[in-house]
């Protein structure tokens, strides 16, 4: 007779669980930072891509028309700006052809429309204007782009008046390429295109900022299609540094503060979504896309010397600086 043998297996040890556990732990914890910049990294290069397609398109905007789109149209805050006047050359000229350019505040097509082109990947904003913007008028649940247009930046690096004041405070300026009821050529730009900004990102939250919807404080109140409620023939150029009436709008900023500024409420002109010096910031790490008017685009880090920035974004100041970041 045969007597079966059996073989105990043995089993892991409580100790020894515990100590698989904790190296998975490990591992899960050097993997997760190190996917998470993997996965930055190419919502950087998407967001840069989103950037060089919407610069193409003001280029290919100045090829057929010989200028570039003005910045802002001022017939009413519902007339379209910028963003509207280049989508035809962003495969979206059938969304062109539906809008009322004198009203798209009201056209309806833009209500809860989600254009990828226009949205950085790595904004943790949501989509749509926010119902704490809401205050006078109904909300129509607009996209907020994360790119917006450069007017200039104040003071004028050359210390010329070319801005005007704004009765809600801050400043429009006409020292940049994209500017309130004025069309720039790119001859216009005699620093260089290599050395001027015609394109930000502004795709972030402001850090500690609590008030007028703060941390979101995007430029996109009533529409961000929108343009300005002040019609002076020539905006700045006829307007003068004193204002002149009722002046808030979107689709543009005059840089007046530091990027991704932080520490509280901004100062004027940037605390409220219908400013003229809107924060330029993002979710990136430590900086911003932007794009330069020869169509090159390039992060800018936050620690970049203010004066330089703020030359980079004016078109004729006669002092070029090279974007070396």
């Amino acid at each position: 007779m045969r007597w079966l043998s059996f073989v105990r297996r043995r089993g892991f040890t409580l100790i020894e669980l515990l100590v698989v556990i904790a190296i998975i732990a490990i591992l899960i914890a050097l993997l997760v930072p190190a996917v998470q910049k993997v996965r930055e990294a190419a919502n950087r290069m998407a967001c840069q891509n989103n950037l060089k397609q919407i610069c193409l398109a003001l280029h290919n905007h100045h090829d057929t028309n010989k200028k570039l789109p003005k910045g802002q149209t001022g017939g009413g805050i519902g007339t379209a700006n910028w963003r509207i006047m280049i989508l035809p050359y962003l495969e979206q000229k059938g969304l062109y052809d539906q809008l009322n350019l004198n009203d798209v505040y009201n056209s309806a097509v833009l209500t809860n429309m989600v254009l990828p082109i226009w949205r950085c990947p790595s904004t943790s904003l949501p989509d749509l204007q926010p119902q704490s913007w809401v205050t006078w008028w109904g909300n129509h649940s607009h996209m907020v782009p994360s790119y917006q247009g450069i007017m200039g930046a104040y003071p004028d690096p050359a210390g010329r008046p070319n801005y005007s004041a704004s009765n809600y405070g801050g400043w429009w300026t006409n020292n940049g390429m994209l500017v309130w009821n004025q069309q720039m050529r790119f001859a216009d730009c005699t620093d260089g295109t290599s050395n001027t900004i015609v394109v930000g990102e502004q795709s972030g939250p402001v850090i500690g900022a609590n008030q007028n919807g703060g941390p979101d404080l995007r430029n996109g109140y009533y529409t961000p299609w929108g343009s300005i409620t002040n019609t002076s023939t020539q905006g700045v150029a006829s307007c003068g540094t004193g204002g002149c009436g009722d002046l808030w709008g979107t689709g543009l900023t005059a840089v007046a503060y530091k990027i991704n500024y932080s520490g509280g409420n901004p100062p004027q002109g940037a605390g409220f979504t219908w400013g003229g010096n809107t924060i330029l910031n993002s979710n990136h790490t430590g900086g911003i896309n932007v794009a330069f008017l020869d169509g090159s685009i390039r992060y800018v880090p936050e620690t970049v010397d203010f004066l330089t920035f703020q030359r980079l974004c004016v078109r004729d100041d006669g002092q070029a600086v090279s974007a070396n970041f």
